[in-house]
Order: structure tokens, then C-alpha cells, then sequence
């Protein structure tokens, strides 16, 4: 019995490898020659060879960014935790599919090898396994991604405040708004400081003014005080409003919230410690006084 079920198994394998193969044919040469003629995205770098696991899940990314879903908020939302932490949609959904079949075959492949090496193990925990742990495995999967876009967030507002205080020294030293505004820009080499250049960058080259590339980008990010910013820009560029104190300000009250924010996460932290300091204690106290309680009942 265990013979056929091998047998079955790899020939459904085999199945699956030639439809694979039949269906991955190369690129036709329109194909080349309309890439050879796209102008490239400046905001992503330039593609290279991707792996199998690299293009699974491409049609899920495509549908991601072009479907009918992609206009509903958790799409948005989705797409912006993305975009800030500067992956494409197509290889995270790859990963994701990668992710799933892992955890669906995992629990299978392991009780059938278990099987034929003699281990009798019932059937019913690796299905249930392998039902369970596709959605939990994709659940935590995107749980670490926003996670990780709201440390990349919170990272951006930090080196805007930063970016503020270098436009007001500029524009004191006498630059006008898009000379202090790239110069901030590049003085450090941090990847947010590097995204703001390339978005200014971009738009000098384009011939469309600096505050619409920032607010692209903050729309982008999910940074609403970017889009702040370069509303107080484009007032300056193109009224002439007195920006420096307004900048200033601005700079001076970004730094009060990241203050706020960093006594509010040490607050948290300890309260979460106090919990393992307690049991610590606990403990402690029944490690020095249980020889003198042992003492005292067995006198008795």
C-alpha cells in the first residue's frame, strides 16, 4: 500500500512538471522589444534574473496592484506597507505562495516519510496541520510586514525632522527653496534621506515642482506629515510665503512627537516587564525560604 501511494505521488509530481514546463515558455520577441523601448521605473531598481520561487505568485501580484481589489483600503493599505518597506507586490506574493505550500505539504510529506520508515502516526493531525498552517503562516506573514512598515514609518519622521532643520539652514544661508531642498536631501546616505532625492531628483528632471514630488512620496510611504511639509513648500515656492519660522516650527514639533513617541514604547516596555520581574521575584523568595519552611515542618 505505502509502494502505490508513492508511486502515486510521484507521478502526480511528474504531471505537474511537464504542465509546468509546457506552460513557461520563453518571451516573444514583441516582448523583448517593447521592454527594450520602456523607459524604466526610476523609483525601482532595475530587474534582474528572478528565480522559479521569485515568479510564483506573479498573477497574484499583478491582480494585487491591477484587480478591482487593489481600490479597496486593505489593498491601499497593503500596497503602502509595501512601498515603505520597498518590496514589490509580485515577489511578496510569491513568497507568500511559497509560504503556504510549504506549510500545506509540510505536515504531509513529513507523516508519509515517517510512514515508510515505520512510524505508525495517525492521518487526521498532519491534515489538520496542513489545513491550518497556509492561512496562520500567510497571517503572520503580513503581521511582520506591517510591523516592519511602521518601524520604517516612524524611521522616515525621524530623518524629516532632520530633513526641516537642514532646508531652514539652507534657505537662512541664502538657497532658494529647491536648492535647500536637495541639498537636505543629500547629506546623509539613509535609505529614507536616498528615497526623498530620488523623488526631487525625479521631478527636476521631469520639470514638475518639488512639493508634488514629496507629496507623491508621502502619499506613497503613508506619511502624512511628508504631505504636510510639501504644502508648506509649495506655499513658499509659489506665493512667497515667510517659510523659515513656519519650517522651523514644523521641525521643532515633529521632534516632540518622536519624543512622545519614544516615552510611550518605554512605558509599555516596562509595564510588559513587570509581569517576568514579579515571577522573578516570586521565585526568588521561595528559593530562600523553603529550606527554613522545610526546617520548621519537619519538626513537627
Amino acid at each position: 500500500m505505502t509502494a502505490v501511494v508513492l508511486l502515486g505521488a510521484l507521478t502526480g509530481f511528474g504531471v505537474l512538471g511537464v504542465v509546468f514546463a509546457l506552460r513557461s515558455s520563453g518571451p516573444s520577441l514583441d516582448a523583448v522589444w517593447v521592454s527594450w523601448q520602456r523607459t524604466p521605473d526610476p523609483r525601482r531598481p532595475a530587474p534582474t534574473g528572478r528565480s522559479a520561487v521569485d515568479r510564483l505568485g506573479s498573477d497574484a501580484g499583478r491582480r494585487l496592484t491591477d484587480g478591482r481589489w487593489a481600490e479597496s483600503p486593505r489593498a491601499r493599505e497593503l500596497l503602502g506597507a509595501l512601498a515603505v518597506c520597498d518590496r514589490e507586490p509580485e515577489l511578496f506574493a510569491s513568497r507568500l505562495v511559497v509560504i503556504a505550500g510549504a506549510c500545506a505539504l509540510g505536515p504531509v510529506v513529513v507523516w508519509f516519510v515517517l510512514s515508510v520508515l515505520g512510524l505508525a502516526l495517525p492521518l487526521l493531525p498532519a491534515v489538520a496541520v496542513a489545513c491550518a498552517g497556509p492561512p496562520v503562516a500567510v497571517a503572520l506573514a503580513v503581521v511582520a510586514l506591517f510591523a516592519r512598515a511602521r518601524e520604517r514609518r516612524r524611521h522616515v519622521r525621524v530623518v524629516l525632522g532632520s530633513f526641516v532643520d537642514l532646508v531652514v539652514l539652507g534657505l537662512a544661508g541664502g538657497v532658494g527653496v529647491d536648492g535647500a531642498l536637495h541639498a537636505a536631501a543629500q547629506v546623509t546616505p539613509d535609505w529614507a534621506a536616498r528615497r526623498m532625492a530620488r523623488a526631487l531628483r525625479t521631478a527636476r528632471d521631469g520639470g514638475t515642482p518639488p512639493w508634488d514630488a514629496l507629496a507623491a512620496l508621502g502619499n506613497e510611504l503613508g506619511v502624512p506629515e511628508l504631505v504636510e511639509l510639501s504644502t508648506m513648500v509649495q506655499l513658499a515656492g509659489t506665493e512667497g510665503a515667510r517659510i523659515r519660522q513656519a519650517l522651523v516650527a514644523r521641525g521643532t514639533s515633529l521632534r516632540r512627537h518622536e519624543q512622545a513617541e519614544a516615552e510611550s514604547a518605554a512605558n509599555a516596555m516596562t509595564e510588559r516587564l513587570f509581569l517576568p520581574g514579579a515571577f522573578l521575584l516570586l521565585g526568588f523568595l521561595v528559593f530562600i525560604g523553603y529550606p527554613a519552611v522545610h526546617r520548621i515542618l519537619g519538626g513537627f
